[in-house]
């Protein structure tokens, strides 16, 4: 009996120490904004039906304003990588804009939202503004004040997105 008790302290101290953590620094993604400009661009839709689809930019006659934001990641959390997009176009020719309504609508404007969320998916953006105004040659600043409605299919609530940032003509085409 005592050799048993021996035993179960010696398992229990062991157990215990295990426990003790190693003060590791956790690794910690920073947030991504970036806003880009693509010439000679133009966004394709790709509908598969009245509530999925999906868009790539292809080469065109437009330019397509590219907005992405990755958020903090952090390594010790499963699923908590979250991503937003944003893209529309303009005529190549224009110095200022501003899209509401139907011309939203005629800019092909697009949010997509990547998680491990209920809401994720690509939107089309029908609602609230987006106002733009050429600096130089190669750079935009634009506002973004933006309510995208889901379909009735999907279930979810209006999403309210604001941003603003100064766009630059990517190196890429």
């Amino acid at each position: 009996m005592k050799n048993l008790l021996i035993v179960l302290a010696l398992l229990n101290i062991t157990w215990l120490s295990a426990q003790v953590k190693s003060p590791k620094k956790e690794k910690v993604t920073p947030e991504i904004k970036t806003f880009k400009i693509n010439k000679g661009s133009s966004i394709k839709l790709n509908q598969a039906d009245n509530i999925y689809f999906d868009y790539d930019v292809i080469k065109g006659n437009k330019m397509v304003f590219d907005y992405n934001f990755k958020a903090k990641d952090r390594e010790s959390v499963a699923d908590d990588e979250y991503r937003e997009r944003i893209v529309f176009q303009i005529d190549s020719k224009t110095k200022s804009f501003v899209l509401t309504g139907d011309s939203l609508i005629a800019a092909k404007a697009y949010y997509t939202r990547s998680c491990f969320c209920l809401d994720r998916g690509n939107y089309k953006i029908n609602g609230g503004s987006i106002k733009g105004k050429l600096i130089n040659a190669n750079t935009w600043k634009v506002d973004l004040d933006l309510i995208i409605t889901p379909s009735a299919e999907r279930g979810v609530e209006p999403l309210t997105v604001k941003v603003s940032g100064t766009f630059k003509l990517s190196n890429t085409k």
